[in-house]
């Protein structure tokens, strides 16, 4: 009776592991677009150095970059206007015209500051075509991976 039950057992492991689906993951449902687009073309693809990237409107890196960096023109904006003062009419106008041009950045960064960085898509770059003259491509895709964009 027990070698029946692990029998069974066994048997069921086996049954539920082999009908396990295999997921893909985002780089094979990439590769797998990209090489239905080339079926046809008789090209050979190799992805061997394919690297899959998520892409932003703006990148989080810039978008830190313009946080830091506009708190750093308040600062010298502030300094300024605080010696602006104590200067004589003649200074004061060339520093209030370094005040400006500093100002206009800092509504820039503000703007650039609103725009959060979101999530757009995908890029799979790196992969190599195999040609006469053999290329490497970078491939833009759509947030589920369902289309290849521009």
């Amino acid at each position: 009776m027990r070698k029946i039950y692990y029998y069974s057992l066994l048997l069921s492991l086996v049954a539920i592991t082999s009908c396990r689906k295999k997921t893909k993951t985002d780089q094979d449902r990439a590769i797998a677009l990209v090489e239905s687009g080339y079926e046809k073309s008789g090209q050979k693809l190799d992805f061997e150095n394919a690297k899959l990237d998520s892409l932003y409107n703006i990148s989080p890196k810039a978008y830190g970059d313009s946080i830091k960096k506009g708190n750093e023109l308040d600062a010298t904006l502030a300094r300024l206007e605080s010696e602006i003062e104590h200067l004589s009419q003649a200074e004061s106008d060339s520093v209030g015209l370094i005040s400006a041009q500093l100002t206009k950045e800092r509504y820039r960064l503000l703007e650039l500051a609103k725009t959060k960085p979101t999530f757009v898509g995908w890029k799979l770059s790196g992969v190599k075509i195999e040609a006469p003259q053999p290329v490497i491509k970078n491939f833009k895709f759509d947030k589920e991976i369902t289309k290849i964009v521009e």
